[in-house]
């Protein structure tokens, strides 16, 4: 018994003094690995604080293919028809802090790359109704700020394609929206003129060229109010009106009026003003499987972008200053109108009907009939003509949904031109040449006495993401 004791006694003692001696190798071990899992832990909050800047960056964007077909005889000699890519943008919106956004689209459309958006909006923090936007960014108005990947037509109205092409601008605007009301305020100023007139100076140089520059002294304020209806169950019903008021700096010493009858003597330098007011509404009816009409009317006075006081001179490859030539301010009027109709949950077709006179006081029996003549010989007598006439355009659309992301559109639109009158033998006023596929010209092919063939088909497909 006492040896048993004695053998166990030994066998303790050895399995302690060997576990004693393992001891500083336990224990590096296990610094070793506590290190280790700090360090993974260091590593999973940098990556976590880097995933965490990350998810403040949304990236969205669409393209637009598109197959188009134009039916106007001025057109025979060149291309008809073509595929194209209308759009290829991406947007990327990064929410730096609660209330700050920055937002970068650029378009990346075959040969004509270009930054579309690039601006930051800051919202207040203490009323949580103001936001101030600053850079590049849509001019404050309905079908300009629609974007083409929800319109239901497949290019804005003839009126606001033309008072506000490439729709954005630089500038800056403020924003009040209540948290309590239904209404939206919007005023904006820009530098003005962006993209619209190729202005010039003296030594031919373009002095508007480069839109991240203002050319003049003169900025272009906008002003935009909407207010939203609820009509409970029926649905709801938006309206709203915009103001333009801006400036042109003027070339010329003289004004020409829209109806050819008067001149007004100003100073080169002098503000030659553009500014026109609009109303719009849009009805929303959850009836029928969901309708929605809209409309807007534009009126007021532009200026011409080929009358500004420059002619260009081919052979010395400059321009030059010419008395005979005006500021032209002309008052025009424009309008649309929508109708969309949802059928089924796949299907939609819509009607636009859009009107756009650019001279409310030349009527298309006085074009080329009412002129101004000058008695100074030094002036140029000037004719009205086509930039006279007003146009209308029906346009007929049909979509088809594949899901949300996927849109197919077939789109028609009759373009009919404002009829000139005809002389006492009954020959048009105003009739233009036009060369035919062959290379054969035919003179006064194009007689606006009648409807000239302007329609266009599209057919366009939508890839949203």
């Amino acid at each position: 018994m006492r040896k048993l004791s004695a053998v166990l006694f030994l066998l303790f003692l050895m399995v302690a003094l060997n576990t004693k001696a393992q001891d500083p190798s336990v224990n590096e071990k296990l610094t070793e690995v506590n290190d280790k899992v700090n360090g993974l832990l260091e590593r999973l909050a940098t990556d976590e604080a880097d995933l965490s800047k990350l998810t403040k960056i949304k990236v969205s964007g669409y393209m637009q293919a598109q197959y188009q077909n134009f039916e106007s005889p001025s057109l025979l000699n060149t291309s008809q028809n073509y595929f194209s890519l209308r759009r290829v943008r991406v947007k990327f919106t990064y929410e730096a802090l609660d209330g700050i956004k920055f937002v970068l689209t650029p378009d990346f459309s075959p040969g004509a790359f270009s930054l579309k958006d690039a601006y930051v909006v800051v919202n207040d923090h203490w009323s949580k109704s103001f936001a101030l936007w600053a850079g590049k960014f849509n001019r404050p108005n309905y079908e300009v700020e629609y974007s083409s990947s929800q319109r239901e037509m497949v290019e804005r109205s003839l009126v606001i394609r033309t008072l506000y092409p490439g729709e954005r601008a630089i500038g800056a605007k403020l924003e009040y929206s209540p948290l309590n009301v239904p209404i939206k305020m919007q005023v904006a100023v820009f530098n003005g003129g962006e993209g619209q007139l190729d202005i010039r100076d003296a030594t031919g140089a373009a002095l508007n060229a480069n839109e991240n520059k203002d050319y003049d002294n003169y900025k272009d304020v906008m002003a935009r109010v909407t207010y939203n209806l609820s009509l409970g169950s029926f649905g709801g019903l938006d309206i709203g009106a915009h103001g333009y008021f801006g400036a042109l700096k003027s070339n010329a010493i003289k004004t020409l009026s829209s109806d050819y009858t008067t001149v007004k003597a100003v100073k080169i330098g002098d503000a030659i003003g553009r500014n026109w007011l609009g109303g719009e509404f849009q009805l929303f009816a959850d009836i029928l499987g969901g309708l929605s009409i809209k409309g807007e009317y534009i009126a007021g006075k532009n200026v011409l972008n080929n009358n500004m006081g420059y002619d260009y001179i081919p052979a010395a490859g400059t321009t030059a200053a010419k008395l005979g030539k005006y500021n032209f301010v002309n008052k025009f009027a424009g309008y649309y109108l929508y109708f969309i109709k949802n059928l089924g949950k796949t299907n939609q077709i819509a009607f636009r009907y859009d009107y756009y006179d650019p001279n409310t006081e030349i009527k298309g029996t006085d074009v080329k009939v009412k002129a101004y003549t000058s008695a100074d010989p030094t002036y140029a007598n000037v004719t009205s003509g086509k930039a006279d006439l007003a146009t209308s355009t029906f346009g007929f659309v049909l979509h088809h949904y594949f899901d949300d992301n996927i849109r197919i559109s077939a789109s028609y639109e009759i373009v009919q031109n404002e009829k000139v009158g005809v002389n006492a033998s009954g020959i048009s006023n105003l009739m233009e040449n036009y060369t035919q596929a062959d290379g054969q010209k035919v003179t006064n092919g194009l007689d606006y006495s009648k409807v000239i063939n302007q329609n266009v088909f599209t057919l366009r497909i939508q890839a949203k993401f």
